[in-house]
């Protein structure tokens, strides 16, 4: 008894003394949400104008969603982030003045834009602005008169192309990548490129798009402002925003950590991808996806999944394993993981903003019964496994100091 008395007390004087050291810390991570409804996010980027074969698979990958069911009985929806428009390259080749010209979703790939819309009535889809192009059209029109090889794929058959087969440094919206370091698009430019997108965007879909992502991550402060003011209040990250390429074409981050339900200095909130379902790139399978949900679950953070439109549409075996996949990891989710919620990022980031207001799908009117969040003790489980992934040296220190026993046995038996 007298030895169980000493080691209690050292825990605890070393806990004191760590709670002295990081006590900001500590405030700002307790502070955080708590879900206790488990939000799941399934967010796939560059849906847009393409190819006839794309909405059938777009049909079958929304069939696969219809099927999987939360703890309300929602149906899974897709986050579909939309590339509104692709280069016209015919009009942009004769233009004597190198004007940039496009062709809207709806007049390029008019099939496509019906599925949409078929999925949105559905429930099943939720639309998300992604940018107006998947480029920066000023210097693709430029290109196109240079005749430069790095877009001769789209020179040589400009009816079937796709700016995925652009070099990477040239898919950015918000900067300018045909030289290196990109250069950010000025204020001006913003300002008109984001206005025609938000009033493009109510047009095809009938709402404002109330979140945004921006193409390859890359935006700025610039950004964020002029999205602000076309009613954008969510803002769908990686982890961190970048401006821009450096000389070698490498991102340069300018907010280098952001967390779940962090703010911009707009009052807009930041959601955080946490998990990577892309078999295409060959190491995020549904086994590894899986992996990180239940990391994010033991959190209580929202499980915010990642799977591109390239999963889906290329050859029809990767495409059938694509599907597959993503069949397996919600039903390992939906079966594991207690009282999940199927949201898309504009419903969560409101949740975030307005703490207990009903969630409204806007698109076709369908509205569900707030997130519940946990609060008091029983939060202390989760918030210990934040610090745990979050802080090497805070992890480090418990198990030096032995205070790593009494977190276990917390996290092991409180949820």
């Amino acid at each position: 008894m007298m030895i169980f008395l000493i080691i209690c007390s050292a825990w605890l004087l070393s806990l004191i003394v760590v709670c002295a050291w990081k006590y900001s810390l500590f405030k700002k991570t307790w502070n955080e949400f708590y879900f206790a409804d488990t939000p799941v996010l399934i967010e796939s980027d560059d849906w847009g104008p393409g190819e006839g074969f794309h909405a059938q698979r777009l049909l079958q990958l929304l069939a696969c969603l219809a099927s999987h069911k939360d703890s309300v009985d929602r149906a899974a929806l897709l986050t579909a982030d939309i590339v509104l428009s692709v280069p016209d390259i015919e009009k942009i080749m004769v233009d004597p003045d190198a004007g940039y010209h496009r062709k809207l979703l709806n007049e390029a790939s008019p099939d496509i834009y019906q599925v949409m819309l078929q999925g949105i009535q559905q429930g099943v889809l939720v639309p998300q602005l992604h940018g107006l192009e998947h480029l920066n059209g000023q210097a693709f029109a430029r290109l196109c008169q240079l005749k430069d090889s790095r877009i001769a794929a789209a020179l040589a058959d400009p009816k079937h192309w796709d700016w995925e087969s652009l070099d990477s440094v040239l898919q950015g919206h918000y900067v300018d990548g045909s030289e290196l370091p990109s250069q950010a698009i000025s204020s001006e430019q913003a300002q008109s490129l984001i206005t025609l997108a938000s009033q493009t965007f109510i047009k095809l879909f009938g709402f404002q798009s109330l979140s945004s992502v921006a193409p390859c991550y890359l935006w700025n402060s610039d950004i964020e402002r002029v999205w602000q003011q076309k009613g954008v209040s969510v803002i769908q990250t990686a982890g961190y925003r970048c401006d821009g390429r450096d000389k070698l074409g490498n991102y340069h981050q300018n907010l280098n950590l952001i967390r779940a339900g962090d703010l911009s200095e707009f009052a807009q909130v930041y959601l955080v991808r946490n998990v990577m379902y892309e078999p295409i790139d060959g190491n995020n399978n549904a086994d590894t996806a899986y992996q990180e949900a239940l990391v994010a679950y033991a959190q209580a953070l929202p499980i915010s999944i990642s799977t591109h439109r390239y999963n889906y549409t290329r050859g029809e075996e990767e495409f059938k394993n694509s599907l597959k996949g993503l069949d397996r990891l919600l039903k390992a989710i939906g079966s594991n993981i207690g009282r999940i919620r199927y949201l898309s990022s504009p419903e969560l980031g409101q949740q975030y903003l307005m703490d207990g207001i009903e969630i409204v799908n806007h698109f076709n009117n369908s509205q569900w019964k707030p997130l519940k969040q946990l609060s008091g003790i029983r939060k202390l489980a989760p918030f210990l496994w934040r610090l745990y992934y979050r802080h090497p040296k805070l992890v480090l220190l418990a198990y030096i100091s032995g205070l790593i026993i009494p977190a276990s046995l917390v996290c092991r038996y409180s949820r």
